[in-house]
């Protein structure tokens, strides 16, 4: 069952990434998604063939009764020269504006081992006393496929029905509503995306609803739903802490797997610095992604189960921080872009951005050091 789960996910990925190359000359070049689409389109595919082999190989290891081994992987610096070498090479061609099939080789594998090695260095921190091989191949599937679904879905309809609302306020550009079943069919945007534009449409309360959209539902939905298959697993595994907070991080690597190779519309000058800010990002979801397993791990175990809701609230918290200071970054961007021509908002737009560029640097590094340290802890128990 699992081999045939997994031939289907990896042609269904495939599929769609054919689809998305083909349709790449019917978006144009004006909006820059020409460009774009390439690479995506090969991320895509490559997500899907990787999730395809990881549910092959778990339903070969059932099929034969083959006992899991326990995660410590081993000499794995090949795997951060690989991402120095691709990262150096990719930064390199895409500064040189090489084409985007050129690109689309670079792209896919780079996004790939980001989950990878921070799986590899929580593997050395816990030395094997954690979970298993099949515990981090089914955590990825979970994150990916589970958690990732469930709150496409859940923040699919929360967006709609804000812009529903939106526009019976007024707050949206009525012929925006009238155009949407044109944009749907054709694929085009029926409305400019200059950032005066932006700018224009971009009022404070809309600015607001964006900012408890990113910064406070987002984080919620996501933080409920990307280790929602360890809280059920939970149920006949009763995991020891140190396997829960493997689980957790694998849920974590697994989302951030499906969110980087759906989400890296990032080309040109701009794309090795977007390879570095999936990195930073996927290290914040596996640390969220932790500190939620190992608190399943103690509300299952019966002892403190008090400290889930203190782990969900931490989560949340640390996810709300980290994507409200990315949301501040971009719209001061927009507004350094928009008012060039003014020293004083240029200047109090660049100081915010390097304050909140310095805030997330410190919450990367942050989150990499407490998942490194309670990985080398649980190690020791």
């Amino acid at each position: 069952m699992g081999i045939l789960t997994g031939g289907v996910v990896a042609a269904g990925g495939v599929l769609m990434a054919v689809l998305m190359a083909l349709s790449a000359p019917m978006r144009g070049s004006e909006t820059g998604l020409g460009g774009m689409a390439l690479p995506q389109a090969a991320a895509v595919g490559a997500l899907g063939l990787a999730l395809g082999a990881i549910l092959a190989v778990e339903g070969v290891r059932w099929r034969r009764g083959i006992p899991a081994a326990p995660f410590r992987p081993r000499r794995v610096g090949w795997l951060w020269l690989a991402f120095a070498v691709l990262l150096t090479a990719g930064t390199v061609a895409s500064v040189l504006n090489a084409p985007p099939v050129l690109m689309a080789l670079f792209h896919a594998p780079t996004l790939l081992l980001l989950p990878v090695l921070v799986l590899s260095l929580v593997g050395w921190g816990l030395r094997g006393r954690g979970g298993s091989w099949a515990d981090v191949r089914s955590g990825l599937l979970s994150g990916a496929l589970l958690g990732t679904g469930i709150a496409l879905v859940i923040e699919v309809a929360l967006i709609v029905l804000l812009a529903v609302g939106l526009f019976a306020l007024g707050l949206l550009p009525q012929e925006w509503l009238q155009q949407a079943p044109q944009a749907l069919t054709t694929g085009e945007i029926p409305f400019p995306i200059g950032v005066e534009d932006l700018l224009e449409v971009l009022t404070p309360p809309l600015i607001l609803v964006a900012l408890v959209l990113i910064g406070g539902l987002v984080p919620l939905v996501e933080e409920v739903t990307k280790t929602l298959g360890v809280g059920l697993a939970g149920l006949w595994l009763r995991p020891s802490p140190a396997r829960a907070f493997l689980l957790g991080v694998a849920s974590g690597a697994g989302f951030a797997l499906a969110e980087n190779m759906l989400n890296s519309l990032f080309v040109g000058p701009t794309w090795g610095p977007g390879v570095l800010a999936r990195l930073a990002a996927t290290v914040m979801h596996c640390a969220t992604g932790g500190l939620m397993g190992w608190g399943w791990g103690q509300w299952w175990a019966g002892r403190r189960p008090w400290r889930l809701p203190l782990a969900f609230g931490g989560a949340v918290m640390l996810h709300s921080l980290w994507n409200s200071c990315a949301a501040g970054l971009v719209l001061s961007g927009l507004i350094a872009l928009a008012r060039a021509d003014n020293l004083v908002w240029t200047g109090a737009a660049g100081l915010l951005m390097l304050t909140l560029l310095g805030l997330l640097f410190l919450l990367a590094w942050g989150a990499a050091a407490a998942t490194l340290w309670a990985s080398y802890r649980l190690g020791q128990l």
